[in-house]
């Protein structure tokens, strides 16, 4: 009988003890394109997880369209078919347009630093995490692509230059946006932009930092580049199956709710230092940034102001969004 009691306790730490050694395998995909950036930055944490969690966790991320079009990625993070994506709650606005605003707050930002304040100690990462839990997903962490510029082929330096122009724009609030101010907003993927810029189809593009334009070489046929953008930064928010999350370990959700901050403050921080040093080596091959006034930027946010509140009143989850981000905003001075 002391034998028999043996073998099962035996064969039980075996199996428990292949289960741990198993650990967590997860496939997430990227809404960004491989050379951009911030996918450099995310491949980059993603990896890392595996020698952070003493090889408990690995995450194999993919870049864009590897498996889904990332207006797909919380479908298919709901579904199984990808564990986890990492993407701006904008793609999703297909779902819901209050998706829409929760990843594109324009305007609402003084600066990126606010993005994750908001998120980390105003509210925002517990109201969008209730948010995302009601479609089967779990917020997991909150990132910043860093300020966006927005190059362009034409010198707009205020809101009545806009009037005609033809500008690469995400679907959302975004393209409201620049409908309100006279542009003409175009749908195209990240990976289009060049070519479309040197074939005529736009004339500008709302997209990325200053110095991935640079290194992407948009700047050579754009060269009249908005910067500082007039707009705020896009949040990026990384998500994961909610079931997958809820089978976890209390410590592995730990790990991965902590591993992903260091990902935010390096996104932020990499973005600012490499834009210094592309604006000065663009300078020198004789392009010239349009730094808009302030008196334009605050017509610009008097727009996006007003789309913040459409959105909320068409969408129950924007409504629930706009409430907590107004309190934010209203606690810092920033209304």
């Amino acid at each position: 009988m002391k034998l028999k009691k043996l073998i099962i306790a035996t064969a039980s730490l075996v199996i428990a003890g292949s289960a741990f050694a198993e650990g967590v395998h997860l496939k997430f995909q990227s809404s960004n394109f491989t050379g951009e950036q911030v996918y450099t930055i995310q491949k980059k944490w993603a990896d890392n997880a595996a020698a952070a969690s003493n090889g408990r966790i690995t995450i194999d991320l993919l870049p864009l369209n590897s498996v889904l079009k990332s207006s797909d990625m919380l479908t298919g993070v709901r579904n199984k078919i990808i564990d986890g994506a990492v993407a701006t709650a904008a793609m999703y606005s297909g779902e819901d347009p209050g998706f829409g605003l929760i990843g594109d707050t324009i305007s609402a930002w003084n600066s990126d630093e606010d993005i994750l304040k908001f998120y980390y100690y105003g509210g925002g990462f517990e109201v969008v995490d209730k948010i995302f839990q009601a479609y089967g997903a779990k917020l997991i962490g909150v990132s910043v692509t860093g300020a966006e510029s927005l190059p362009a082929k034409v010198k707009i330096e205020k809101v009545e230059d806009f009037k005609g122009v033809k500008i690469r724009a995400p679907s959302g609030p975004i393209q409201k946006l620049f409908a309100r101010m006279g542009a003409a907003p175009v749908g195209l993927p990240g990976s289009e932009i060049y070519t479309a810029l040197e074939k005529g189809i736009i004339d500008a593009a709302d997209f990325s930092t200053f110095a991935n334009n640079q290194k992407q070489g948009v700047h050579s046929i754009a060269k009249f580049p908005i910067y500082p953008g007039i707009h705020s930064s896009p949040a990026v928010h990384t998500i994961m199956n909610l079931n997958k999350w809820n089978a976890l370990s209390k410590n592995d959700q730990a790990f991965l709710i902590e591993h992903f901050k260091g990902m935010a403050l390096e996104s932020l921080l990499q973005a600012h230092y490499e834009d210094q040093i592309a604006y000065k080596e663009a300078i020198k091959q004789g392009v010239t940034p349009v730094n808009w006034s302030a008196e334009e930027r605050e017509k610009v946010r008097a727009y996006a102001k007003d789309i913040w509140k459409e959105i909320a009143d068409e969408s129950k989850l924007g409504k629930m969004y706009y409430d907590t981000l107004l309190h934010f905003l209203d606690s810092q001075g920033m209304l």
